[in-house]
């Protein structure tokens, strides 16, 4: 593989494991690689949102020190009449803390990613409401409520497209850097997705969740592979486990920095 010296960076879904992403990010700042582009699915979606407005600090400093209770406060927050969960304080946080309102006006071109569950179709969401975009993209299925917007009812990008790969190519990056979260644990020594004996229902959608992204992103990675694929060893760090930002930090960084040195 020839030598990265800019690429589109495609940020996968994963939940509290996206934490990582800013680690992988701080590595790309260390090695002097710029970023071209970027497009994100769910929680790559989100913290692809504060790096390409240049406040990534601000996302760092508000969520790399919650402990369990307060990552469920901005994430599943208030139930809907249908029994979801609104999302209302973390749409709140997005709107008073990014620095730019609409998607064109990114430093970086962005995009995030998100489903049409009236078709089942991908939906690349590249104008109009930062805020709204990443919203959409990061609507778990039973738990956040979809977002409608120009007749799509939309969800969690990470239904069709967990790591945007091909998201980032159609953005017209020539080289791509991949973030993958979801690798389930082959060796029977390493933590199960879920430990508890009678887990909770955000538990078994979360490690339901785990398992088919990480399905979905073996075989969509197959058929477009990326430049360069960060793989994060994340396996201690379940979907809602928001108490362990700063080692989710610390291993995106190192997988990054190790990832760049095998190029």
């Amino acid at each position: 593989m020839t030598d990265i010296r800019s690429a589109g960076l495609a940020l996968g879904g994963g939940g509290a494991r996206g934490w990582a992403h800013i680690g992988v990010l701080l590595a790309l700042k260390e090695k002097n690689i710029r970023i071209t582009h970027i497009a994100g699915t769910s929680i790559g979606a989100l913290v692809g949102a504060f790096y390409a407005t240049g406040s990534l600090d601000v996302l760092r400093k508000n969520f790399s020190h919650f402990n369990w209770k307060q990552g469920l406060s901005y994430f599943a927050s208030i139930p809907s009449k249908e029994g979801m969960l609104s999302g209302r304080k973390i749409f709140s946080f997005l709107e008073d803390h990014l620095a730019v309102a609409a998607l064109e006006d990114t430093s970086i071109p962005f995009c995030t990613v998100a489903t049409d569950l009236r078709t089942g179709k991908e939906i690349a969401l590249n104008r109009g409401s930062i805020t709204e975009a990443v919203r959409a993209s990061i609507a778990v299925p039973g738990i956040f409520t979809p977002v409608s917007k120009d007749n799509f009812l939309l969800v969690d990008g990470g239904l069709v497209n967990p790591v945007p790969v091909s998201t980032v190519r159609k953005m017209g990056a020539e080289q791509v850097i991949a973030v993958d979260l979801n690798m389930v644990p082959a060796d029977p020594e390493c933590p199960l997705l879920i430990e508890d004996e009678q887990p909770n229902v955000l538990e078994i959608i979360g490690a339901s969740a785990n398992i088919i992204e990480a399905g979905l992103t073996e075989n969509r990675l197959a058929q477009d592979p990326p430049d360069l694929l960060i793989q994060p060893d994340l396996a201690n760090i379940s979907y809602l486990d928001f108490s362990k930002g700063e080692e989710s930090i610390r291993l995106g960084y190192e997988a990054a920095i190790h990832a760049l040195s095998q190029k």
